[in-house]
């Protein structure tokens, strides 16, 4: 598991076991726009990332998640993420990914949003020789850590497997050997 898998892991699942989201967040809709930075041991380049959030999932639709992770594993996961409504969208270049479910938490220097796709954004390192299998890899998340002023930073598995795993309950593994990081992360109010 890369290092992202780990810290996604953790910030996923406080996410999906939190019993409640504050009602003092009122950010939706928003829009952040990001500096990917993308590395893999043959190459290394930047994309601008553009992320739209129309509305935060509610309670009820985060824990039909939860418990399809619970138990159904992985497959029932992606299909509990698939059906949940259109929370938003991942605009990269003139590629579109829907998100499908985002989930902020305060705390004490601003903020942390979760999100997850409906299929996966890119596959870091596919092309190389020996790369491994796109198999089970079939949404991306990404994690921004934003302060208070609206500017942060994040990371992106732009292809991930979303299991159960301990000790947080969730595993995310990434199928890139490094994660994708987001910089200059800025947030817009719509």
């Amino acid at each position: 598991m890369a290092v992202i898998g780990l810290a996604l892991s953790v910030c996923l699942s406080t996410f999906l076991s939190t019993t409640s989201q504050s009602k003092n967040f009122t950010g939706a809709p928003e829009t952040f726009h990001a500096r990917a930075n993308i590395s893999t041991e043959a190459a290394r380049g930047d994309v601008y990332v553009d992320i739209r959030v129309q509305k935060y999932t509610p309670d009820k639709e985060r824990e039909a998640v939860l418990k399809a992770l619970q138990t159904g594993g992985e497959a029932a996961f992606v299909e509990a993420v698939r059906k949940a409504p259109v929370a938003g969208q991942i605009d990269i270049g003139k590629q579109t990914f829907t998100i499908r479910w985002a989930r902020e938490v305060k705390d004490e220097k601003g903020r942390t949003i979760t999100l997850v796709t409906e299929r996966p954004v890119y596959f870091v390192g596919a092309g190389v020789p020996g790369a491994k299998a796109r198999t089970g890899y079939d949404v991306a998340v990404v994690q921004l850590k934003m302060d208070s002023a609206g500017v942060g930073e994040g990371v992106m598995a732009a292809a991930a497997k979303v299991k159960p795993g301990e000790p947080t309950g969730v595993q995310v593994d990434d199928y890139g050997s490094e994660p994708i990081k987001l910089l200059s992360v800025t947030r817009k109010i719509q």
